[in-house]
């Protein structure tokens, strides 16, 4: 795999506090997060990632628990990633300024999917972008949502394995077999940028 920098990102989907701090979410994925060491694998992609050039670009699900949208944020009662409290927040120590934020219209909480009514698209194509790295949580939801949503829309798309978590290690390897090909880790995703990345 040669790798275009300017044309490659690494996409964080909903890599915020609500999983990662203590809560019902954070109980889901804590064993994964854990001892897979995800935040620290996350962290070390996106620090080595920014410094070769590659977009990073954070997808965070918000709701706005004023006007709700979608089945799920009422059923929730707007309660979770809610905007303005640290819920919604994204995690400490990934955000450097440069990066990018995609936004979701209208808060919306009916798509498990990144893409899905968010700028994201725009964001990606209006920089040029056209290999994108996906990690985030819950793995087989969101993360491959995107990964496949992608695809769709005519990305060279991967899932970041050691960068995502999800409920337990039976659902984490049935979504990466599920991805086959289109499976990478951030280890190796860095050897690329770092030695045989193409700035072409």
């Amino acid at each position: 795999m040669n790798i275009n920098i300017s044309k490659t990102a690494v996409v964080l989907v909903e890599v915020q506090r609500q999983w990662t701090e203590k809560g019902l979410f954070n109980r889901l994925i804590r064993k994964q997060l854990e001892t897979r060491e995800v935040i620290k694998n996350t962290q070390r992609l996106v620090n080595e990632a920014r410094d070769r050039g590659v977009t990073v670009v954070h997808a965070p699900l918000v709701v706005d628990a004023g006007r709700k949208k979608g089945w799920l944020a009422h059923l929730t009662f707007g309660k979770i990633f809610t905007k303005g409290t640290w819920k919604a927040e994204l995690v400490r120590g990934l955000f450097s300024e440069g990066d990018i934020i995609a936004r979701r219209e209208h808060y919306n909480l009916r798509g498990f999917d990144a893409f899905y009514k968010s700028d994201l698209e725009d964001v990606l194509k209006d920089r040029g972008i056209t290999r994108v790295f996906v990690c985030g949580f819950a793995t087989d939801q969101c993360p491959s949502k995107t990964l496949r949503t992608a695809l769709r829309k005519g990305f060279d798309a991967y899932l970041v394995t050691d960068c995502t978590a999800t409920f337990n290690g039976f659902f984490q390897k049935n979504a990466e077999r599920k991805h086959g090909e289109r499976v990478v880790r951030s280890h190796e995703l860095l050897e690329k940028l770092n030695t045989g990345g193409s700035e072409q």
